[in-house]
């Protein structure tokens, strides 16, 4: 914390693990480095599976956290806040981010997820989104999202995620082969919007093409549970070939990657974004497969830093691995190209210098 302007964050934090509170947590400790930081950490999850559920308690802590808000807001400058695009988290935050306007105190709304044109699909409702956005500073991930704001009345900056210093394994230095049988990562938490489903099915047309491989599954409990995960392993005949890891640590994370020939990634999530974990492979010097949605093709270049494939379709993720697998030259230029993508682009310094800049810029122009 300094002495210079202050900013109240309203962000959620680990330790619930997903990609926006591991990048709430990177954007806070930019902050706290340039300026006064109030931290109001929105803890409305107590697990994965709870994210997108209703409750009464969650209504009585967002009611709680909007007086703390009010109280601080007459001596801060911003606020920052990690901005929740459709749900009952949405009209939350819409609350809160009108609140800080009555006050005059400009917000800026950094955007993880996709979904505001779903919340402004009448004409009273885009009335509204337009009144809570108006003249406000959206933080984008990347271009593709650019549609999120379309018809807003607002200003918009583009910073991507980043990655920890520590995400960065060592430069490769050798061409990428695959172990026979060839070893297949899924390392995300369970959601069946994440693709799941599409790679047991692609796992099923490997089999039956008697392409040898084996699966390692790793992550915590979302809408699917370990005894359903259990059960579709059975039912796609994928148990004996298949490691179950559930919650891993970083270091768990860390060496699954270096037990793994390919990241297998099929989401069709509605609100995806910029998946995190999908970076971290790639600085982790893992070929990626994945879906060709949200900003993913921005920087999985299709041939170039990985290989994409359409959601919900397990024949051309099939199709993908055994492209991988029969063609080491090619798989490996894509590999060294992502790892170097990713020091460029995604790296922690990067994502400060663009974040506290433009709070610099905010503050100036207030």
């Amino acid at each position: 914390m300094t002495d210079g302007p202050k900013i109240i964050a309203m962000v959620q934090l680990p330790p619930l693990m997903h990609g926006a509170a591991k990048m709430n947590q990177f954007a806070i400790e930019a902050l706290a480095k340039d300026f006064d930081l109030h931290v109001i950490e929105m803890c409305f999850a107590r697990t994965l599976s709870d994210l997108n559920r209703f409750s009464l308690r969650k209504v009585g802590l967002a009611l709680w956290l909007l007086m703390r808000l009010i109280w601080a807001l007459p001596r801060v400058n911003a606020l920052y806040i990690s901005f929740a695009p459709t749900g009952f988290a949405y009209y939350r935050d819409c609350l809160y981010v009108l609140v800080a306007r009555m006050f005059r105190v400009p917000a800026a709304l950094h955007l993880h997820g996709r979904g505001l044109p779903s919340m402004r699909r009448s004409k009273w409702a885009e009335l509204f989104q337009q009144l809570v956005f108006k003249d406000q500073t959206v933080i984008l991930l990347g271009e593709s999202l650019r549609s999120e704001i379309a018809g807003l009345n607002c200003k918009s900056t583009i910073i991507r995620n980043c990655l920890s210093d520590e995400a960065f394994h060592t430069p490769p230095t050798k061409p990428w082969t695959p172990y026979a049988p060839v070893r297949l990562l899924w390392l995300s938490n369970l959601f069946h919007a994440k693709g799941i489903e599409t790679l047991l099915t692609a796992c099923a047309i490997l089999r039956a093409r008697d392409i040898g491989f084996t699966l390692t599954i790793a992550g915590a409990a979302g809408d699917i549970s370990d005894a359903d995960l259990d059960v579709m392993l059975g039912r796609y005949q994928l148990k004996t070939a298949t490691t179950c890891l559930g919650s891993v640590s970083e270091s768990q994370k860390r060496s699954a990657f270096e037990n793994s020939d390919l990241f297998i990634f099929p989401s069709h999530y509605a609100n995806e974004a910029q998946p995190l974990v999908v970076l971290e492979t790639m600085a982790a010097n893992v070929p990626v497969i994945t879906s060709n949605i949200a900003t993913l093709p921005e920087f999985v270049r299709d041939g170039e830093t990985g290989q994409l494939c359409s959601p919900k379709d397990p024949e051309g993720l099939a199709n993908a691995i055994i492209e991988a697998i029969n063609s080491p030259a090619e798989t490996t230029k894509m590999c060294d190209a992502a790892y170097r993508m990713c020091q460029e682009d995604f790296s922690n310094a990067r994502f400060a210098n663009r974040l506290t800049g433009l709070f610099h810029s905010i503050l100036e122009q207030d």
